[in-house]
């Protein structure tokens, strides 16, 4: 075990890194915010992006997980692009 993985195991237990987002609620309140009126809209987005591999996330007992991350080096890449 080197010491990246041993302090991953002693952070948290053993448990998933802090930086993993629950949800495709979860993923939208990150990228979107909490606004209530277009909470749904933004849900939708995030399944609709997911689906067409648009998004990096990965699923865990069938659901929807992204780590923060992962998501901000994506939006370096994507503004890099642009």
């Amino acid at each position: 075990m080197n010491n990246d993985t041993a302090r991953y195991l002693s952070a948290n237990n053993g448990a998933l890194p802090d930086d993993i987002i629950v949800g495709a609620e979860g993923i939208s309140v990150a990228l979107y915010g909490p606004e209530e009126g277009a909470r749904e809209t933004n849900i939708r987005r995030i399944y609709h992006a997911v689906a067409k591999g648009d998004l990096p996330t990965f699923k865990l007992g069938g659901r929807v997980h992204a780590r923060w991350s992962t998501i901000l080096a994506w939006i370096e890449k994507q503004e890099a692009r642009s």
